[in-house]
């Protein structure tokens, strides 16, 4: 047997392997898929800002009042010990914030892709990444927008798939505080915690 034959057929072994899981991945249910039949699985605005915008909205129609919001400050900006003082009861959010023309220095304005703000403006800015490239400066914009208008009561929060980090062309090469997410891992977490507080809401629990 040839070099290339012996190739050939390790492929044609992995395919036959992948085929029997994916017959078994149909047969369970597993590539049922809601948001691609929709059309929005790679939707920032429509799906995952508009998603985690409602869990996280103490008003929303899920009815749970502050207890998603509370889990997150719990598990998503406090889980290494910062306290960050949040008053879930009274917080806004808001999805796609307007905070003015982007500057010609690319150091101010844009739009934020997801913000939680309670009474005391302390504020919480997610910049959610699924496939978007950065923009030039992103991160240092919206990190200008916090300092000057809420000082120490902001935290930002850079949310992609799988936890990778900006690149510095959204940090515009600068130094700047930030929390590097996952959907991967603490969004997941996250997640999962929201389906047992919602144990006694089935409706909600299945979404």
């Amino acid at each position: 047997m040839t070099q290339v034959e012996s190739i050939i057929k390790q492929l044609q072994q992995v395919l036959f392997v992948e085929r029997i899981c994916q017959e078994e991945r149909w047969k369970r249910g597993d590539c049922f898929n809601i948001f691609q039949i929709l059309g929005v699985a790679t939707s920032e605005v429509r799906l995952h800002s508009a998603f985690l915008a409602e869990l996280l909205n103490p008003c929303a129609s899920h009815g749970m009042t502050a207890k998603y919001l509370s889990s997150f400050l719990d598990y998503v900006i406090r889980r290494e010990s910062d306290p960050f003082e949040f008053d879930v009861d009274s917080a806004k959010v808001y999805v796609e914030y307007n905070i003015g023309n982007i500057s010609a220095d690319y150091t101010t304005g844009g739009r934020i892709d997801l913000m939680v703000q309670d009474k005391n403006k302390q504020t919480i800015v997610i910049e959610n990444k699924i496939y978007a490239e950065d923009q030039k400066n992103q991160l240092l914009r919206y990190f200008n927008y916090g300092k000057v208008k809420y000082q120490d009561g902001f935290k930002l929060i850079y949310l992609t798939l799988d936890g990778h980090e900006p690149n510095e062309c959204s940090l515009g090469r600068k130094k700047i505080d930030y929390i590097c997410l996952s959907y991967s891992c603490e969004i997941v977490e996250w997640l999962d915690e929201c389906i047992l507080i919602a144990n006694q809401k089935p409706l909600v629990k299945s979404v």
